[in-house]
């Protein structure tokens, strides 16, 4: 009894520290993701008034508007590329550094081969049966038997080592070859790249200068604001990796402890269960699976030109569930969604849900697949009361949203 206690007080102790940790990185990434929206509602207020101050230059700032998306993408490929140099920089050392070991045991067991057959050449022309023969009683004829027997294996097995060492070498020296030529690749890419952003960048100045001094100010804030933007998605990246390590600690925790006791759900589960599973887990996240309108239909009702989710046709007040275990990293309302509740599940997977009459979770907050989460409704811009659910993974704008009927049972 004492033992199941001792190991249910520390079960709890490490759940209350990693939900402390998950919550803290959770409200960290609800904050990085608020200021995101605030930098992206700059972005378009500041090309708005950028278009309202000068109608006859239109085409010089929507040049210098391009130039600025294209010089982001290329600072981005280029601290990608980097990043892999780096990378393969390290291969490379590691793979000198394990075929120089590897060489040096081969040459050992080269060696030793050499003096054993060294040492059989010198032995004279002996034959096996000679050996054998030489035995003075039958007990000494199995004893020379089985002493021959075991010196051939022995050799045997030190030309199958010494050959697939040789292979080894082999094989580590192809890979160092292949590293070589792709960090020489990257190289030149990497170049091309930097060479690339310098023409972007001078061309941008070159459109900058036809511009009036109130237009350059906005312009140069259009940098900065770009510039602020590609900061926040590295650093809510980082959060996410963070989040994905504390997930399979607090995962690889609690399976140990289900060995010496079991723990209750949390508050607020229900015994949905999503509707069966799919290939990553998640559920529906309503009893009704059926689709009203679907992904990436076309119309001018959405922002971006096209329905960036599904929606699941339910009346007011019906019940909304995760479609698997996360941490929420924001609700909240906007005049396009409603009240809206975003769920963070690791590996990059972001699944959301708007309209809602009401929501039953807050950010920071870890749920579990089936557990209610909002009420559905018709806040925001909506014609009837419906569920519209979108899956994410980071990106800019609309870029982010992918077909969730790939995500579900």
């Amino acid at each position: 009894m004492k033992k199941f206690l001792k190991s249910l007080i520390i079960f709890i102790i490490i759940s209350i520290l990693v939900a402390y940790s998950n919550i803290s990185m959770a409200a960290n990434m609800g904050n990085l993701k608020n200021e995101k929206k605030e930098v992206q509602n700059k972005i378009t207020s500041t090309e708005k008034k950028i278009e309202e101050i000068s109608k006859e230059k239109e085409d010089a700032l929507s040049q210098v508007q391009k130039l600025i998306t294209q010089i982001s993408d290329y600072q981005t490929e280029i601290d990608d590329l980097n990043e892999k140099i780096g990378d393969l920089q390290t291969k490379i050392t590691e793979n000198e550094k394990q075929i120089k070991e590897d060489e040096e045991e081969y040459a050992k067991e080269k060696k030793a081969l050499e003096t054993r057959l060294v040492a059989i050449y010198k032995s004279g022309k002996t034959s096996y049966l000679d050996f054998l023969l030489s035995s003075s009683n039958v007990m000494d004829f199995i004893s020379n038997y089985y002493l021959y027997s075991e010196i051939i294996e022995y050799d045997n097995k030190m030309l199958e080592q010494l050959e697939e060492h040789k292979q080894k070498i082999e094989k580590e020296k192809n890979e160092l070859e292949t590293n070589k030529k792709e960090l020489d690749n990257s190289k030149t890419t990497l170049e091309s790249k930097q060479q690339g952003l310098k023409v972007m960048k001078k061309t941008k100045e070159e459109y900058a200068a036809e511009l009036t001094g109130k237009e350059k100010e906005l312009e140069e804030d259009l940098s900065e604001l770009a510039s602020h933007e590609q900061s926040l998605n590295k650093k809510i990246i980082e959060l996410q990796r963070q989040y994905d390590e504390e997930l399979a600690r607090k995962r690889a925790a609690a399976a140990a402890a289900n060995n010496s006791s079991s723990s209750s759900g949390s508050s607020g589960a229900s015994s949905y269960s999503g509707g069966g599973s799919s290939s990553y887990g998640f559920g529906y996240p309503v009893t009704n699976h059926h689709i009203g309108t679907g992904y990436g239909v076309a119309g001018r009702y959405w922002s971006s030109g096209h329905h960036t989710g599904v929606d699941f046709p339910v009346s007011k007040g019906t019940a909304v569930y995760a479609i698997g275990d996360g941490q929420v990293v924001d609700t909240g309302y906007n005049r396009a969604y409603g009240n809206y509740v975003e769920i963070y599940h690791g590996n990059n997977i972001y699944s959301f849900y708007a309209h809602a009459s009401s929501v039953k979770v807050s950010s920071g907050q870890h749920v579990t697949k089936g557990q209610q989460i909002m009420l559905s409704g018709a806040t925001g811009n909506v014609t009837g009361p419906h569920l519209h659910f979108e899956i994410r993974s980071p990106g800019p704008r609309y870029a982010n949203c992918v077909n969730p009927m790939n995500y579900l049972p």
